[in-house]
């Protein structure tokens, strides 16, 4: 769903001015970060993590996608639909977006770069991003089935932070009354945007999900050492909900699935990328396993994540919770021990993946049956 050139996680940022008038929220700057100095212990007394009952294990089994290869680089910027696709050059200067038959190019344009490409069945989303981070983003939009370039204008878009696009309604960050950070959404169809729920003074947002099952949304506060971290779905006036499950305030990714909700969470400050990963189904809580923070991505009818190799001779692995509550790899990298997989991507139901690894790096994609 979104273009991301950089795999290492940037989520090393101070929040003590977040919220304020003074704050002003960017990339990232809507994400949680430990203590630069003392990121030792956690705002829970010590909590090491997992749901409050006690989740059942679930195994994996092998289910492998039908992968294909982009005959792009590993990690170059590219979104691939069911019939469209869109590539970006490392330099982020233009999205040229193509079903075969028809091109679209949108240029970053001068101070710009593209910071986001987001993609439906129906629709596209190109984010412009102020390269100075002081004016806001722009925001360009393709109506897929016939290749009109709109814009979304209203409410105007903050710089950076975390966008997702589920259908035709795109959910991005804005800034309300005082300098609020606000969670916007725009109907593209008709071009309807409207401010939505506001993050409290000193508070943020981050990791947005969403399809057709739900938006999830990462919320903490300024806590020190370590923000208290809050896993929510928006409810249908669109306001954050803490869904149950999580230990408090350890939580970090979330996505509505059938019957439930995945979520992660990360009981080590100092280890912000490896996470443990849950899911509800029915009310009931179960294991999925080690993962990786901000992998975990809604597509078709299921939700999927990253884990890095457990040990020197295991593979990196895309792993999928399905519609039917079972957890599947979906996807093994040809090198084990020295690999891993890059941010996955959707749209319209199509997967890509980056994998490196010192038997090679490949980009691939597969449709989610």
């Amino acid at each position: 769903m979104q273009i991301r050139t950089t795999i290492a996680l940037a989520l090393l940022v101070t929040l003590a001015a977040c919220g304020t008038d003074d704050a002003t929220p960017g990339p990232d700057r809507g994400s949680p970060s430990s203590s630069s100095s003392d990121a030792t212990s956690d705002p829970t007394g010590g909590a090491s993590g997992g749901p409050r009952d006690d989740p059942t294990v679930v195994e994996p089994a092998e289910a492998l996608l039908t992968w294909q290869d982009t005959g792009a680089e590993a990690g170059a910027p590219l979104v691939k639909g069911p019939a469209w696709e869109a590539r970006s050059g490392a330099d982020r200067t233009k999205v040229a977006l193509t079903d075969g038959d028809r091109t679209v190019t949108i240029d970053a344009g001068s101070g710009r770069t593209v910071s986001e490409v987001l993609m439906s069945e129906d629709w596209a989303v190109v984010v412009r991003q102020d390269e100075a981070e002081t004016e806001p983003s722009e925001v360009a939009t393709v109506d897929l089935a016939t290749g009109e370039q709109g814009t979304v204008v209203t409410p105007p878009a903050a710089s950076g932070g975390s966008w997702a696009l589920t259908g035709g309604d795109l959910y991005y960050p804005t800034f309300g009354d005082d300098r609020a950070y606000c969670l916007a959404t725009s109907a593209l169809a008709d071009s309807n945007g409207e401010d939505g729920w506001c993050a409290p003074a000193r508070s943020g947002f981050s990791g947005l999900t969403a399809s057709e099952l739900g938006v999830g949304i990462m919320t903490f506060d300024d806590a020190r050492p370590v923000a208290c971290r809050t896993v929510n779905l928006l409810d249908d006036a669109g306001v954050p909900q803490p869904v149950d499950g999580p230990t408090d305030c350890l939580g970090w990714d979330v996505a509505a699935a059938y019957d439930g909700y995945v979520w992660s969470e990360v009981a080590k400050p100092r280890r912000q990328e490896e996470a443990h990963f849950y899911a509800s189904a029915y009310g009931a809580y179960l294991d999925l396993g080690p993962g990786t923070t901000g992998t975990l991505t809604p597509c078709g009818d299921s939700v999927f994540f990253v884990r890095d190799p457990q040990g020197g001779d295991e593979p990196a692995r895309l792993m999928r919770w399905t519609a039917d509550h079972t957890l599947e790899i979906a996807y093994e990298s040809a090198s084990t021990g020295n690999a891993f997989l890059g941010e996955p991507a959707c749209a319209g139901g199509v997967v890509t993946l980056s994998s490196f690894g010192d038997e090679g790096d490949e980009q691939v994609w597969a449709p989610v049956a």
